[in-house]
């Protein structure tokens, strides 16, 4: 793997990943009883205000949060996310998803929108493919 020798992430808390364009954030069943923990709603009340219903190119339906008109997440306020300790195992482990990780070239690209990216602390093989793992194997929540 091209990060055989490890890869240099720290998060800059720049935010260009919670804003500014249109995606995608999948729940698991785990990161939506975090999220509604955190919030202090019911679990209904939370995906009423907080969640909708994405479809895939196959028609499947998954669970995600929802976004804002200008394209910031829901969670994201006043520089930051407001559920940070509580937010989705598909933040948790940004960068280190599958197609970022894919070759040089899509961690290069990838990192042309993260100034974190290629800077900063040095992350190990192994730590890179645990954050593989937990981001592969989360069960997003389909209808």
């Amino acid at each position: 793997m091209f990060y055989d020798k490890g890869l240099y992430f720290t998060c800059k808390q720049c935010s260009h990943c919670c804003r500014d364009f249109p995606g995608v954030v999948l729940l698991s069943e785990e990161d939506l009883q975090s999220l509604v923990s955190w919030s202090g709603l019911t679990r209904e009340q939370f995906m009423q205000v907080y969640c909708r219903w994405v479809e895939d190119r196959s028609g499947k339906t998954y669970l995600s949060l929802k976004e804002r008109q200008n394209y910031d997440c829901i969670l994201w306020q006043d520089g930051g996310c407001t559920a940070y300790k509580a937010r989705p195992t598909q933040c948790r482990t940004y960068p280190f998803w599958k197609q970022n990780l894919e070759s040089q070239e899509a961690w290069d690209e990838c990192a042309k929108g993260c100034p974190g990216m290629n800077s900063g602390e040095l992350h190990s093989k192994e730590e890179i493919t645990s954050e593989l793992e937990k981001y592969m194997k989360r069960e997003v929540i389909s209808d």
